[in-house]
C-alpha cells in the first residue's frame, strides 16, 4: 500500500509541475525549463519501483517539456532575429535587383521599342556599371547620418522610415530607368542612402538582443540577410523576366518591403525590456543578469586606432568584395557560359539556399564547439570563409568552359563557404566590441560601399564581354579576388582576438563579469 501511495504522489507531483494543475505548481515552475530536468532526475534517482504510473508520469512530463520547447516562450529574441532578417533582406532585394535586371534590360527595351515605345532609354555597359556604383556612393553618403540617427532614436524608427521610403523609390525605379540615365542615377543614389543603415542595424540588434554565448548563431541569423536574394528575389526575378519582362519585379519587391516593414515595426522594440512578450527569464538570459548601459557614447578614436578592429574591417572588405563576383556579375558569367534566363536565376538562387544552410550550421558550431579556444575558432572559421572560397575560385579558373555545370558546382561551394563568416570576423567583431558592436559591425557597410565602387571599375577594366579574350579577362578578374581573400585572411589570423578590446575595458560602464567574459570564461 505504501508503494502505491508513493507512486501516486510522484505522478501528482509531476502533473503539478508540468501543467500547474491541482494548485501545486507555481508560475515560476512553468517559466523555468530546468524544473523539468530536476523532476526527471528525481524520478530516475528514486528508490521507488519503476511501475507503470511512474512511467506514465515521466511520459507526460516529457511530452509537456517537448511542447514547451516548441513554444516561443523565452524565445522572443529569435522571432526578432527572423523578422529583422526578413526586413533587412527585403530592403537589400529592392536595391540589389538592378544587378540582375540590367542583364536583360537591353533585350526588353528593344522589344518595347519595336512595339512603338521609342522613348525607352537603352543603356550602355558603362552606364549600367556606374548605376551599380551609384548605390555605393549613396551608401557612403547616408552611412554616418543614419548611424547617428540610429544611435539617437534607435533602429525601429530610422529603419522603418528608410524602408517605407525605399519601397516608394523602388516602385518608381522602372519609370526612372525608362526615362534616362541621369534620372536613374539620382534614384540609385537615393536607394543607396536608404540602404546604408543595414549593417548598423545588425550590430545594434545583436548587441541588444543576443546573449554573449549565442553571438555566433545570432550573427548567422542577422548578417545573413543577403541570402534573402536567393529565397525571394532571384526566383521572382527569373520568372517575371522570362514571362513579362524585368519591370514587374520592382513592383513586387516594393510591395514585399512595405508589408515586411509594417510587420517589423509592430513587433520589434529597440530594447528587450520594452517588449510586452518578454519574460523575466529571457531578459536575464540576454543580459547575463545585469542591466545594459544605454547612455555611453562610442569612443571613436579608440575604436579607429584598434588593430583588431581593422583586422575585422579588412576581412569584411575582402568577404564582400569577393562575394560580389557572382552576386553582382553572376548573371553575366552564367550568360557567358551559355545558360538561359531561368537557369541563370535558379542557379544563382541555389547558391543562396546552400549558403543559408551552411550559415546556420556555422553559427551553431561556433557557439557549441568547446574543444577549441575562442580565438582558435575565430581563426578556423575565418579561414574557411575566406581561404576556401579562394581555392574554389582557382578551380573555376582551371575548369574548361565546355563544362558549365562543373563551374556551377564550384561557384555554389564558393558562395556557400562565405557562410562561415558568422563564426569568423563577424563574431570576432561582436566579441571585441561588445556594447559598441553596432559601430564596428555597422562600419563594415563602409567597406561594402568601397567594394561596390571598386567592383564595376575592375569589371569594366578586366572583363570584355563578347571579345576573343573574354576567357583571359574572366581569369584575371577571378585571380585578383582570390589574392585579396588570401591577404585579408592572413591579416585577420595574425591580429584576431576574442577578448574585449581595450576601448571596451576602458569604457566607464558598470558591467558584470557575464557581460564581459574573458576568453576562458566563454569556453
Amino acid at each position: 500500500m505504501s508503494g502505491r501511495i508513493s507512486n501516486r504522489s510522484v505522478v501528482v507531483g509531476v502533473r503539478d509541475a508540468a501543467g500547474g494543475s491541482g494548485g501545486g505548481g507555481s508560475s515560476g515552475d512553468k517559466d523555468n525549463p530546468n524544473e523539468f530536468d530536476a523532476l526527471y532526475a528525481d524520478s530516475q534517482n528514486s528508490s521507488v519501483p519503476n511501475t507503470s504510473p511512474i512511467l506514465l508520469g515521466n511520459l507526460e512530463m516529457r511530452c509537456h517539456r517537448f511542447r514547451w520547447n516548441l513554444s516561443m516562450k523565452h524565445r522572443i529574441r529569435w522571432v526578432i532575429f527572423i523578422l529583422t532578417w526578413l526586413q533587412l533582406g527585403s530592403v537589400m532585394n529592392c536595391v540589389d535587383v538592378f544587378s540582375f535586371s540590367m542583364v536583360y534590360m537591353e533585350k526588353n527595351s528593344t522589344i518595347a521599342a519595336e512595339a512603338g515605345l521609342d522613348d525607352i532609354y537603352i543603356y550602355t555597359l558603362e552606364e549600367k556599371s556606374s548605376l551599380i556604383s551609384a548605390m555605393a556612393i549613396g551608401s557612403l553618403i547616408g552611412m554616418y547620418p543614419q548611424n547617428v540617427l540610429m544611435q539617437k532614436y534607435g533602429p525601429r524608427l530610422v529603419l522603418t522610415f528608410a524602408s517605407l521610403l525605399c519601397a516608394v523609390v523602388t516602385a518608381f525605379m522602372p519609370w526612372a530607368l525608362d526615362t534616362n540615365y541621369h534620372v536613374a542615377l539620382v534614384f540609385r543614389i537615393f536607394q543607396g542612402i536608404l540602404y546604408s543603415a543595414d549593417f548598423g542595424v545588425v550590430g545594434y540588434v545583436c548587441s541588444k538582443w543576443s546573449p554573449i554565448k549565442e553571438v555566433g548563431m545570432s550573427l548567422a541569423a542577422l548578417s545573413g540577410f543577403t541570402a534573402a536574394r536567393a529565397v525571394i528575389q532571384l526566383p521572382l526575378a527569373g520568372w517575371t523576366t522570362s514571362n513579362v519582362g524585368w519591370r514587374p519585379i520592382y513592383y513586387i519587391l516594393s510591395i514585399i518591403l512595405f508589408i515586411s516593414t509594417i510587420i517589423w515595426f509592430l513587433f520589434y522594440r529597440d530594447d528587450p525590456e520594452d517588449h510586452c512578450l518578454m519574460t523575466h527569464h529571457e531578459l536575464q538570459h540576454i543580459g547575463g543578469g545585469t542591466k545594459r548601459d544605454k547612455t555611453k557614447k562610442t569612443p571613436y578614436r579608440e575604436v579607429l586606432t584598434d588593430k583588431s578592429v581593422w583586422a575585422v574591417w579588412v576581412a569584411g572588405f575582402a568577404d564582400i568584395f569577393a562575394s560580389f563576383v557572382f552576386l553582382v556579375y553572376g548573371a553575366q558569367y552564367y550568360q557567358y557560359l551559355g545558360m538561359d534566363i531561368q537557369a541563370n536565376a535558379w542557379l544563382n538562387s541555389m547558391k543562396g539556399y546552400l549558403f543559408i544552410g551552411v550559415r546556420v550550421f556555422a553559427g551553431i558550431a561556433s557557439d557549441r564547439i568547446r574543444t577549441l579556444p575562442e580565438k582558435s575558432k575565430l581563426r578556423l572559421f575565418n579561414t574557411i570563409s575566406l581561404q576556401v572560397p579562394a581555392f574554389f575560385l582557382m578551380l573555376v579558373v582551371l575548369l574548361p568552359r565546355e563544362h558549365p555545370y562543373l563551374h556551377v558546382i564550384c561557384i555554389t561551394f564558393y558562395q556557400a563557404s562565405f557562410g562561415f563568416n558568422c563564426g569568423g570576423f563577424y563574431k570576432g567583431a561582436a566579441l571585441i566590441s561588445r556594447q559598441f558592436s553596432y559601430f564596428v559591425i555597422g562600419y563594415i557597410q563602409l567597406f561594402k560601399s568601397l567594394a561596390t565602387l571598386l567592383e564595376p571599375v575592375l569589371f569594366s577594366l578586366l572583363v570584355l564581354p563578347g571579345s576573343e579574350d573574354s576567357e583571359l579577362s574572366w581569369t584575371s578578374y577571378f585571380l585578383i579576388h582570390a589574392l585579396t581573400l588570401t591577404v585579408a585572411n592572413t591579416v585577420y589570423v595574425l591580429l584576431a582576438r576574442s577578448e574585449p578590446a581595450d576601448f571596451v575595458l576602458n569604457a566607464e560602464l558598470e558591467l558584470s563579469k557575464p557581460q564581459l567574459p574573458c576568453e576562458t570564461s566563454i569556453n
